[in-house]
């Protein structure tokens, strides 16, 4: 980590994707782990950066729906802590908006 508290991540591919907050997908690479299709969302003014999530399916195959006929989705990796999410997510939106400037708005 830097002295900043921020994670060494690097930006593989950006994938503008403007709906709704949701503003793309980026894949990064976090040492020799490579993370595909992360949501990188505005909302409320806030820049983040999630972990990759897959839609929630019934035992048809179907995607499940919220009572607003949103797809749900489940996540596919945690975080141990909120802290750790937050210091990724802040270096995401950092190391994006380097090397994509124009990505963020």
């Amino acid at each position: 980590m830097s002295a900043q508290g921020l994670m060494a991540v690097t930006v593989l591919e950006w994938k503008p994707m403007a709906r709704n907050t949701l503003l793309g997908f980026a894949k990064l690479q976090l040492g020799a782990l490579i993370i595909m299709d992360c949501p990188v969302d505005n909302t409320q003014g806030r820049l983040w950066c999630g972990l990759p999530s897959k839609p929630m399916v019934d035992s048809s195959g179907n995607a499940r729906k919220d009572d607003g006929g949103k797809i749900k989705y489940v996540p596919l990796l945690q975080w141990a802590t909120k802290e750790a999410g937050t210091r990724f997510s802040d270096s995401v939106v950092a190391a994006l908006k380097e090397k994509h400037p124009d990505a963020l708005g």
